[in-house]
Parts: structure tokens; sequence; C-alpha cells
């Protein structure tokens, strides 16, 4: 439920129900008849699931629902491919795999077809607009909060390749998690206390500090900004699993857990730059491990 609630979140393609919902049955469906299709109820499923969230292409929807869907079936096959090609890698790993494999689909197509690459790239940046626009109406008593949702929105405009990337990620491992269950795996999903990936990301981290600090033209400044949101907000996500496994491993009561989450939901961003700095540590010294080793954790 919390990676559903993560691709509506993050999701700058658009706030409705049906570009979240298309955003992962569509991987969904592929993964089940590329992997399951010899399965009578997965192939069965998989073509539902095509049928009903494509269904309107008939009518000639608008642009907005060829890019959600589009999105969601290039996502959906990168995420087969990187599976295909490498089976043993983690789920986070498989799922940014696909989404670099969409990237540079989407980054030919734009090669290409560069008019159609700034419509879409006008149509989110208006998205974002349309949001700040009721509050700028309501005159001064609402001019603070006009100006934060305006300063919020420019922000996103800049970085929503990075928050799709987010949300993108979120959509494959919920629909990895419904392969999963049909298969009838009871862990399909990895616990998050475990959640971890490849040291040498971190790379991309101090990339994107040098391309944002230095840039050398606007391309190298959205870049950078990009590549900090997306290895923060997993770096942030890193430390949570940190957090999870310290309260599940070390601390033994109830209570003692409960106060802890209510303490870090109300000071939330502390507790979000802590998880960073947690997340970001934990690259170079493990710290599941060495503080398993002193909890007696076997």
């Amino acid at each position: 439920m919390a990676l559903f609630l993560a691709v509506a979140a993050f999701s700058p393609l658009g706030p409705s129900s049906s570009a979240t919902f298309a955003q992962v049955g569509i991987p969904a469906a592929i993964g089940l008849l590329a992997f399951q299709g010899r399965r009578p109820v997965s192939l069965l499923l998989g073509l539902a699931a095509l049928a009903v969230l494509l269904s309107g292409i008939a009518t000639r929807p608008p642009p907005a629902w060829y890019v959600d869907r589009g999105w969601a079936v290039l996502i959906g096959g990168g995420f087969a491919v990187a599976t295909a090609l490498e089976p043993g890698r983690s789920l986070f790993a498989r799922a940014v795999m696909g989404v670099v494999i969409a990237g540079m689909v989407v980054g030919v197509v734009g090669a290409l077809r560069p008019e159609l690459l700034g419509g879409i790239d006008l149509r989110i940046a208006g998205q974002f607009d349309r949001v700040a626009a009721p509050f700028e109406l309501e005159g001064e008593r609402w001019a603070a909060v006009a100006e934060m949702v305006r300063e919020t929105a420019a922000i996103a405009r800049l970085v929503y390749p990075a928050l799709l990337a987010l949300s993108s990620v979120a959509a494959l491992g919920v629909a990895s998690y419904v392969m999963g269950r049909l298969e009838g795996e009871v862990e399909a999903l990895p616990p998050l206390r475990r959640f971890r990936f490849n040291d040498h990301m971190a790379w991309l981290l101090i990339v994107g500090l040098v391309l944002f600090v230095f840039p050398v033209g606007a391309f190298a400044a959205g870049l950078g900004a990009n590549l900090m949101v997306f290895m923060g907000a997993v770096y942030a996500l890193r430390g949570v699993a940190v957090l999870v496994w310290m309260g599940t491993t070390m601390i033994s009561s109830g209570w003692a857990i409960a106060l802890w989450v209510i303490a870090a939901l109300a000071f939330y961003p502390v507790t979000l730059s802590a998880a960073f700095v947690m997340g970001l540590s934990d690259t170079w010294l493990d710290l599941r491990s060495r503080l398993g080793v002193e909890a007696g954790e076997p």
C-alpha cells in the first residue's frame, strides 16, 4: 500500500487515479505475459488488465492519456528486459534499470521528434502551474501560501524527471508484488529493513552535486538537480530501512517502538535529514552488520 501511495504522490504525469493504476497495472500485465504466460490464470489476468487499461484508445483520448499509458508500457517493457538479462539482481536494481531503459527510449524519441518531447514538457509544467493558481486568486490573505506553493511548483518543474523515476520504481515494486503473489510467494517483496543497493550508486549523488554546484549550462544544472533528488530520496529510504532494522532488532518493547514512530512522524523534517545521513553513512559503514554483531544478531 505504501508503494502504491508513493506512485500517486510522486508521479508528475497526472493526479487522476486512472494514471496511477495504469502506471502499476500495465507493467504488471507485461510481466505476467512475459514471465508467467504459460499459467492460464496469469495469461488471462495479463490480457484482461491490458484490455481494460488500454481500452480508451478506440475513443481517441486526450494526449495526456497517451503519455500516461506510453510511459507505463516503456517502464513495463524495460523492467521485463532488465529481469530477463539480470534475473539475479535485486528488485530495486532491476526497477532502476527498467526506468533507465525507458528513459533512453524517450531520449531517442526526443532526438527524432523534439517537438513531441517539448509538448510533454510544457504540459507537465502547466500542470504544476495550475496547482498554484487557486491560491493566487484568493488575495492577500493567502499570499504567503501562494508564494510557497509557487516556489514548490517551480522546483517541481525542474526535478519532475526525478519524481517520475521515483514513482516508476515504486510502480514496478507494486507490479513485482502482484506477480509474486500470483506465483504463490509468501514474501513477494523483500522487507524494508533489508533495503539496500549497490554502494557505487553514491557516485550518482556526487556527480549530481558537482553538476548542480558547478554547472556548465542549464541542462547540466537540471541533470544535477534531478540526480540529487533521486539519490537523496533513495538514500533517505535506505536510512529509514536502517531505522526500521534498529527498531525491530534492538528494541523489544512495543510501546517504545510506537513512541519512536510517533516522534519520527511529528519531527519529520529532522527524521528525513537523519535518515538521509544514516542511509549515506550505511554505504561505507554497513551499519546493520556492525550493529547486528554488537546486538548478537545471527
